[in-house]
């Protein structure tokens, strides 16, 4: 089967976090099975300049997948609708409903000119993203509804929760297929008792919004006990940023916070497992491929109740809190805290251990293969 796929950003990019590594483990778990083309964008996230290691504007093989980086503005466009035109593919694979270049006009055309599509939202329809740029959003998915853009388009959902979102949306009758990210496949190899001290405490994303880096902050005023707290990721939002410094001095002098910088996708797990929990209340996550990396590294993680990763304090992995009780999330950090060395390395490896089960099994890359199965025969 051929699958043409569109992201926004790919390989060598980074600063589209998720996204990425959801299609390079899609490609590398499920390419025996299915051959995939990408079509994406021909620089990293909110850079000006194209990338210089890959040629722009042809075919370069990437891995066991053909990449297309499509440069902007009019000649990307045409691109695009000439690859398109070329029908040597079965089925469309989107991976956003909003992006203008790399979603609506692929769709757009791959309806009139009658290609099978699976569109994979990436948790756009949660309640939390949503809540930003409503108004544009707002307006998107009205004229969508109205020109039927989701008839017939088969909805790739990471669980039964981000389907219900799509479905709140769009309407009941939208076509939802579980088909759960391929996670990560890397695993911590040494893992440490915690050392004296305080807490050593990470925070890997995009610094946006969307991410809640700002309430993170301002949860931690109420953690009684020493604490640092590092910060990863790109500097996505400059005016967020700004107000994230101003929470980060505010903060009692027993809690350290600082941005460390970025981390490329294959430093992720290494980095994480020298800390002693990933702290991160995201205003929602369809998957959450840096929460599945933190349990990867044997990390308990402390996040918001709005992910596919629920009922943690009963697998004894972590915590999994409501984002209207930010004192649970203080709470919960202080109970690390003073947990002694031996119980808290028990805990790290009863994460990785129930990490390893969950992430070696074949189930989502099996279900990933169907899905596009799936499209390909609906009538």
């Amino acid at each position: 089967m051929q699958v043409l796929t569109f992201a926004g950003v790919f390989l060598p990019g980074y600063k589209g976090g998720g996204p990425i590594k959801t299609i390079k483990n899609l490609f590398e778990q499920a390419g025996k099975d299915i051959s995939f083309k990408l079509v994406t964008s021909d620089r990293d996230l909110g850079d000006a300049k194209p990338y210089t290691s890959v040629a722009c504007g042809e075919w370069n093989e990437v891995g066991n997948a053909s990449v297309f980086y499509a440069q902007p503005s009019k000649q990307g466009y045409r691109q695009i609708a000439g690859i398109l035109r070329e029908k040597n593919y079965d089925v469309v694979y989107l991976n956003s409903f909003f992006s203008p270049r790399f979603s609506f006009f692929p769709l757009l055309l791959a309806k009139a000119l009658r290609q099978k599509v699976v569109l994979a939202p990436r948790g756009e329809f949660s309640e939390g993203a949503l809540s930003l740029k409503s108004t544009k959003k707002h307006i998107f998915i009205t004229v969508s509804k109205l020109l039927g853009f989701h008839r017939g388009t088969v909805f790739q959902v990471s669980s039964n929760y981000e389907a219900e979102d799509i479905r709140q949306a769009l309407g009941p009758n939208v076509d939802t297929q579980v088909a759960e990210n391929i996670g990560a496949q890397e695993f911590a190899e040494n893992l440490k008792p915690r050392q004296s001290g305080p807490l050593k405490a990470v925070f890997v994303s995009r610094i946006s919004p969307k991410k809640n880096l700002l309430v993170a902050i301002k949860m931690l005023q109420k953690v009684q006990q020493p604490l640092v707290y590092d910060i990863y990721g790109p500097i996505e939002d400059q005016d967020y940023w700004r107000d994230c410094e101003k929470a980060i001095a505010a903060l009692p002098p027993h809690i350290q916070v600082q941005h460390k910088g970025t981390l490329n996708p294959d430093e992720v797990v290494k980095t994480l497992e020298k800390y002693d929990v990933f702290f991160f209340p995201t205003k929602g996550e369809n998957y959450g491929h840096v929460i599945a990396e933190a349990l990867c590294a044997g990390l308990p993680i402390v996040i918001a109740d709005n992910t596919p990763w629920r009922n943690l304090q009963n697998l004894g992995i972590g915590w999994d809190l409501p984002l209207n009780n930010p004192d649970a999330f203080s709470a919960a950090l202080d109970e690390l805290a003073i947990m002694p060395a031996e119980d808290h390395m028990h805990m790290r490896q009863n994460v990785l251990s129930w990490a390893k089960n969950k992430f070696s099994q074949r189930d989502a890359i099996e279900a990933n293969i169907a899905l596009f199965k799936y499209a390909y025969e609906k009538k």
